[in-house]
């Protein structure tokens, strides 16, 4: 099917080596979210950097029982188009992956499932516990996530983010940066996973501060992203 991005590139550098970032819209949002409600682009102007802002409806990033297999449009035909069309950079060492809520998911779901593709990985209020998002749905939710993950509502080991990390090669994974607010009723699933990840030995940085689920939280997140992960 026909879909949209958003691509912000480099206008004076050689794009087969500059950072790529791919930045992953959350719930309520579409591709364009990111450029409507923050600075990104002056941030990754200041880092030389190339934006790949995606589209995915309210998937969850993932290849979808009764739908479209978006977990594998973002993780491998969305790069490889973008190196095909572009000519951005495949290395690891030049790409990561950031997202906020439900991109925050998908953003750590990609970096757990397929590290040697990414040098580092962000996640700005991340739906971090999947399992419990969707034994508390709602009932106008439950179709949607049916949807997703079949009528029984069983999450696969491959979309939990606790699962995976368990069964992570640490040695293996990128560096991490996550963030949220901690009046964010996602706060307390967040610093579950990061206490996880710590215990298991993940590069995990984790920064929280007042504030909520909002977009002046994650554009703040976004340009601390870019300077913890891409200046190291």
């Amino acid at each position: 099917m026909q879909t949209s991005f958003i691509a912000l590139l480099p206008d004076t550098l050689p794009l087969g080596k500059v950072p790529v970032i791919y930045l992953l819209h959350g719930l309520t949002d579409n591709c364009t979210g990111w450029t409507r409600y923050t600075s990104v682009e002056r941030y990754a102007r200041a880092h030389g950097a190339a934006v790949i802002m995606p589209e995915v409806q309210r998937s969850f990033y993932t290849d979808m029982k009764h739908g479209v297999k978006y977990f594998t449009y973002v993780s491998k035909e969305l790069p490889e188009f973008c190196s095909r069309i572009f000519g951005l950079s495949r290395e690891r060492k030049n790409n990561y992956i950031m997202g906020l809520s439900m991109g925050g998911y998908g953003a750590l779901k990609c970096a757990l499932s397929a590290p040697e593709q990414y040098a580092g990985c962000a996640g700005f209020s991340s739906v971090s516990d999947i399992v419990k998002k969707v034994e508390t749905l709602g009932l106008l939710s439950k179709a949607e996530f049916q949807a997703i993950f079949g009528g029984e509502l069983e999450v696969p080991e491959d979309c939990n983010l606790f699962t995976l990390t368990e069964q992570a090669e640490i040695g293996k994974l990128p560096a991490f940066y996550l963030t949220c607010g901690e009046q964010d009723l996602l706060y307390p699933e967040n610093v579950r996973l990061v206490e996880l990840m710590k215990k298991r030995g993940c590069n995990v940085t984790f920064e929280h501060w007042e504030g909520t689920h909002s977009w002046d939280l994650w554009d703040k997140s976004v340009a601390l992203a870019m300077d913890y992960l891409l200046l190291r």
